[in-house]
């Protein structure tokens, strides 16, 4: 397999996984904010949630740091084997991208991308975007560790 179409494959795998349609994403930003903020009115959920850039963003830079390091330090007919197509091999991509995720170096890089669209995290809105990538990211390993432990 062809390394641009692998780095195609697991990009793909990864981000169906990260992404849901925008409509989801800003009526769960709203959600999100009412429940952890309750005594904000609507104009500042709105302002909130316009902080906060598109997800997908920053899964797609995380994504492909994340094939980077993979090709890196795992051997090529391993990865072919990782790109098979199987529902079991596209979990195992989805665990392995979790793991990263949760690694020294990238917990760093999250703080630091965050970092660079709340300018100071010591204000209240840019905490709260700050919480809600973590959610998020948080919600997708506990939905991929539960559906891992279906599939056995």
């Amino acid at each position: 397999m062809e390394e641009v179409k692998i780095r195609e494959y697991i990009h793909r795998i990864i981000m169906d996984k990260c992404l849901g349609n925008e409509d989801a994403r800003q009526d769960a930003l709203g959600e999100f904010i009412a429940m952890t903020m309750p005594n904000i009115d609507e104009g500042a959920v709105k302002n909130i949630k316009s902080m906060i850039p598109p997800i997908a963003e920053l899964y797609d830079k995380w994504a492909v740091m994340f094939i980077d390091r993979l090709l890196e330090t795992v051997p090529r007919n391993q990865i072919e084997e990782l790109c098979s197509g199987t529902s079991e091999n596209d979990s195992a991509l989805v665990l392995i991208y979790i793991m990263f995720m949760e690694s020294e170096r990238m917990e760093k890089q999250v703080d630091q991308d965050i970092a660079s669209f709340a300018p100071t995290q010591n204000d209240e809105a840019g905490n709260l975007a700050s919480e809600y990538i973590r959610s998020k990211l948080t919600l997708i390993a506990d939905q991929q560790k539960a559906k891992d432990v279906t599939i056995q």
